[in-house]
């Protein structure tokens, strides 16, 4: 029973420590995916298969927010044909301390690394498609 205690302790502790608030960027290279528009689309695939809500800012950004557990973060994603960026924006019960050495719950990176995960993969869905296209017309 103390071992159970001891583990949920440590949980509570990790998700309560802080980290540094990270921006991700993401530089790829696949052939089919040629344009912004397949990389917008990647986007809100990716956060609709994890569940955020994106909105579209620009032809080449859009906002996504995150809710778990009563935390939610906001975070702005620019994209362009051979990148992305996912930056932090607001939050709330994730702790984020701003300044020169801004910190904020391990949480907040662990969603951001997982969405971006999920881009890749439909960024990879997107090409795949396009070159199944592309070797159809040879």
């Amino acid at each position: 029973m103390k071992a159970f205690f001891a583990g949920v302790l440590a949980v509570c502790l990790a998700a309560c420590a802080s980290a540094p608030v990270q921006k991700l960027e993401k530089q790829f290279s696949l052939p089919a995916v040629s344009n912004t528009r397949q990389v917008k689309v990647a986007v809100f695939r990716a956060c609709a298969r994890l569940g955020w809500e994106c909105v579209s800012v620009t032809d080449s950004s859009a906002e996504a927010n995150f809710f778990q557990n009563g935390r939610q973060v906001w975070a702005d994603i620019a994209y362009s044909p051979r990148s992305y960026t996912i930056s932090y924006k607001h939050s709330t019960g994730l702790n984020y301390t701003a300044g020169r050495q801004s910190s904020i719950s391990p949480l907040y990176m662990r969603w951001i690394k997982r969405l971006s995960v999920q881009i890749d993969r439909e960024l990879q869905k997107i090409n795949r498609a396009g070159n199944a296209t592309s070797a159809q017309g040879v």
